[in-house]
């Protein structure tokens, strides 16, 4: 049965008004959300800060905020009472139903086309992330900490704890050999240390207790259902990861490297295309889903603004899903949302089988990014594995600096 098109405008114009009536209801300013990632971890569910903002123009953006990071969410509709929010650069979506002073629905990590998902509540007005926690602190964790996660383990990993606490709110970073947790925000309620993130990418919940010792015991860590962690930590004021060329070097050969990855289009891309002849080459091993390769491609599309008249090329090889139809829409999204204009190019499926086919020369820890140097002659100058991002600070300042100063060198090169 058709029906006829003055039907069809009525339930169009009721389908607008519905619209933008709930897009009303949404109450402007800060909310706090949280994540349920396992119902089975009680304590561990996962808290962010939200600020609603509505326009002149009629539309909603929401602010997601860890520490001094602020997320804008542009992407936000509404279906009836459903509100439907995207994360920027990544796949990862909220639909949650709008009551007065509620939000209740569900997160999807990959999007909700994927499927997985967890269940997301959100309060009006509340700003503190752990409200529950109300203790005045007795301990400070200011500084830097060796941090063991999953000791005496076949998982046994090293990382170094940096904090900064103003009375009971803490903020910082665990900083790994693959790079960073990027922005934690949290407190310390008694002796109980609690912290989290949201971030499109990152969904972290990690708490301890702070013993009389100066030590931190208890950890737990999560990042989702199948991620999670024991840790402990003491305090080190000189703690330090091991350097970069401890960790990565090239296989015994020439010292040279080749790709034959496809664009975009589909059009197969090799480092010895005209193109890259005669130049400086950033190759980075990339991904989509990837929130420290985010942090990289920032900023090596500010480098390429920058130096790209004076000959460097970057090139993301990235590592997604099974083929390069159901990669591009990511791989589009990260490239667009992070400011970068390089060459972008499908690697094949994410996993170790294709990453060490890929980066068939490379030894040692090959994180998610690394970087291949490459100069004018075509030679492999430099390896770089993981990538500190702005949430720590002073790593990521030094990085920038000595990154820059290197390309500037090597364009410098004939």
């Amino acid at each position: 049965m058709k029906l006829k098109p003055i039907i069809l405008g009525v339930l169009a114009m009721a389908a607008i008004s519905s619209c933008s009536k709930n897009s009303a209801d949404l109450a402007q300013g800060p909310w706090l959300g949280v994540l349920v990632l396992d119902s089975t971890e009680v304590g561990m569910e996962v808290p962010f800060n939200m600020n609603v903002i509505k326009h002149d123009d009629g539309t909603t953006t929401i602010d997601i905020i860890n520490a001094d990071e602020k997320i804008s969410a542009t992407e936000v509709t509404f279906m009836g009472d459903t509100l439907i929010m995207k994360f920027p650069v990544f796949s990862s979506e909220i639909y949650a139903t709008v009551g007065a002073e509620t939000l209740n629905g569900f997160y999807y990590p990959k999007g909700k086309e994927n499927g997985t998902f967890y269940k997301f509540y959100a309060t009006k007005g509340v700003t503190d992330r752990f409200p529950n926690a109300t203790e005045a602190p007795t301990a400070n964790i200011q500084g830097r900490w060796d941090v063991m996660e999953n000791l005496g383990t076949p998982d046994s990993t090293y990382m170094v704890g940096e904090f900064k606490q103003d009375g009971a709110k803490v903020t910082g970073t665990w900083l790994n050999t693959g790079g960073d947790m990027r922005y934690l925000e949290g407190k310390i309620s008694g002796n109980k240390l609690m912290l989290s993130a949201v971030d499109g990418a990152h969904t972290i919940i990690m708490t301890g207790e702070v013993t009389a010792d100066g030590k931190i015991e208890n950890g737990k860590f999560m990042g989702s259902p199948k991620w999670k962690s024991v840790w402990t930590a003491t305090k080190n004021e000189n703690a330090n990861l091991p350097s970069v060329e401890s960790l990565i070097h090239l296989k015994k050969g020439p010292k040279i490297f080749e790709f034959a990855c496809v664009n975009l289009s589909g059009d197969t891309i090799r480092l010895s295309d005209e193109q890259f002849k005669g130049k400086v080459v950033i190759v980075t091993a990339s991904g989509s889903w990837c929130p420290n390769c985010m942090d990289e491609n920032r900023f090596y599309g500010e480098l390429y603004n920058k130096y790209k008249d004076k000959g460097l090329e970057i090139v993301a090889l990235c590592f997604e899903n099974k083929d390069l139809a159901s990669s591009k829409k990511g791989m589009e999204r990260f490239a667009e949302q992070t400011g970068a204009s390089y060459t972008f190019l499908y690697a094949g499926p994410r996993g170790k089988e294709t990453k060490d086919k890929v980066l068939y020369n490379l030894e040692g820890q090959v994180a998610f990014p690394t970087s291949i140097f490459i100069n004018r002659k075509g030679e492999i100058v430099k390896l770089h594995t993981g990538f500190s991002g702005p949430g720590t600070g002073d790593h990521y300042t030094k990085l920038v600096e000595e990154t820059t100063a290197f390309v500037e060198k090597l364009l410098s090169e004939k």
